[in-house]
Parts: structure tokens; sequence; C-alpha cells
């Protein structure tokens, strides 16, 4: 039963690159996958982009099994109202939207959502979102539908985070009995988003760490930070598993990056 999580893969760069980071991994643990979740940002120009990509997924892993959650990459060039469109994508390409959605295989819950952030991490979410207004590329490169095709505004994402939280609480409170996986595209732990701290922070990751101590779920998975980093809070592992862009990975080191978001079955 093993599921494999990446998040930011941008495959749309790395096949202009003229690289494939899946070759980097067996061909037998690829046929042996029972699920292949995309933790955001498969790629830019999603309403372009996002068939042939999966096309490419499906070249290594059984559509079906395959499950998209978008990043904030997978709104640029797009709308961020767009994501019927997404699911529409990826259901004419037999794979799976994963936004707020709870996947169940084999002993294990896959609770799933984009979450955003809601620019409070420093405590002064007004500054955080002027800082993001105009330095943050989703603010330049992501429009809404509903507000006339305009540039999006943090306010924006945060009202999605608070949506995304409280499913994800909801979810959480329901009772499930094997393993419950957390897997998010932005980061929940305020020490795990960046090695070098700045006003940016605030637009990458919120401090989660009440709900992760509420609910304790096995493990969260998150990416959008690029910086593979794991912490534990309580029983919970939070866990980093960023691909990130070619120019960042060297290809003697694309296996072990992707394996950092393999599960394998529960044993007792």
């Amino acid at each position: 039963m093993p599921i494999l999580v990446i998040a930011d893969l941008h495959l749309d760069m790395w096949l202009h690159a003229g690289r494939d980071p899946l070759i980097a991994l067996s061909p037998n643990l690829l046929s042996a996958l029972d699920g292949l979740i995309i933790a955001g940002d498969l790629a830019n120009k999603p309403k372009v982009r996002w068939p042939h990509m999966i096309r490419h997924l499906v070249q290594h892993v059984p559509a079906e099994r395959i499950h998209v959650l978008p990043g904030n990459h997978d709104f640029y060039d797009f709308i961020l109202d767009g994501e019927d469109r997404l699911a529409e994508i990826c259901a004419a390409e037999g794979a799976n939207f994963a936004q707020k959605s709870s996947i169940i295989i084999g002993d294990t819950r896959v609770l799933s959502c984009t979450l955003w952030t809601d620019f409070a991490l420093h405590g002064d979410p007004v500054r955080a979102m002027m800082v993001a207004q105009r330095d943050m590329n989703d603010y330049r490169y992501i429009r809404s539908d509903g507000a006339g095709f305009k540039r999006i505004r943090p306010s924006d994402t945060s009202f999605l985070h608070a949506d995304h939280q409280t499913w994800l609480e909801g979810q959480l409170s329901t009772p499930f009995p094997g393993r419950t996986v957390v897997v998010t595209h932005h980061c929940p732990h305020p020490d795990l988003i960046g090695e070098r701290r700045g006003d940016l922070d605030a637009a990458y990751g919120s401090n989660l760490l009440p709900m992760i101590e509420r609910f304790q779920p096995d493990l969260w998975l998150f990416g959008h930070t690029h910086w593979r980093v794991e912490a534990i809070v309580g029983r919970t592992l939070v866990k980093n598993v960023s691909l990130a862009y070619p120019g960042q990975v060297p290809v003697e080191e694309e296996e072990g990056i992707l394996l950092r978001g393999l599960l394998t079955e529960v044993t007792a």
C-alpha cells in the first residue's frame, strides 16, 4: 500500500529543462503505488499545461491513482476561483482533483487542502499582507474572475485559509480507525518555513501548532518552501516534501528527495 506524496513538482519547468524527476524512481516502485499525490505546484498556466502534465504522470502511474492538489503556482496565469475548471481537467484525464478531499487508501486517510496562510505569523497580518501584495508573485499572476478579472489580494487567500482550516478541523474531528495523514501545500509550522527568515514568512506558512497538538494526526506533509526539514509535534511528524525547481536539485539527489514523501503500509 505505498503512497507517494510530492510537493512542488513544477513538472512543466523540469520537462522544459529536459529532465523527468520520476525516472529517478524504480519502475517497480512506481507500478506498485496505490496513490500518487501531488501536493501543489504541478505546473503554471494550468488551463493549458495541466492536461499535458497529467498525461506525462500517467506514463508512470495509472491515472485513477493520481490525486492533484493545487498550490499557488497552479493558479498562475489563471483564476483563483477556477477550481471547478481544474477539477474538470483532472476528470477528463481520468485523475482526481484533491482540493478539500479525504482520500482513503488501505489503512490510511489522507486529508488534503491547499491551506494558504492567515498572514498572522509575526502578529501583524495587516503589514504582512501589504508586504505580500508588494513582493509576492501570487498577487501579480493570479486573478479573480468574480472580481472582474482583477489581480487577487492577500485578503482573498486569507479567506481561503480560514475556509480550508475549518474544513480540515471538521475532518480531523471525525474518528478514523487507521492512520491519518494531512497533506497541504502551505506550511503549518512556524519553525519550518525557511532557513532565512524575512518579511514574506507569513505568505509561506501559519502557526497551526495548537491545531496539530489538539488533533495529533500521524503525519502532516507540506511543501511551498522548498526547504526540506521536519519536526515532531506531540506524536505528529511534520515534514516538508518539496521537490523544487530543477536548478535547485542535483541529478544524484532526485531519488532521495522524492522518497521523503513515500508512505508505506502501517505495521502493528
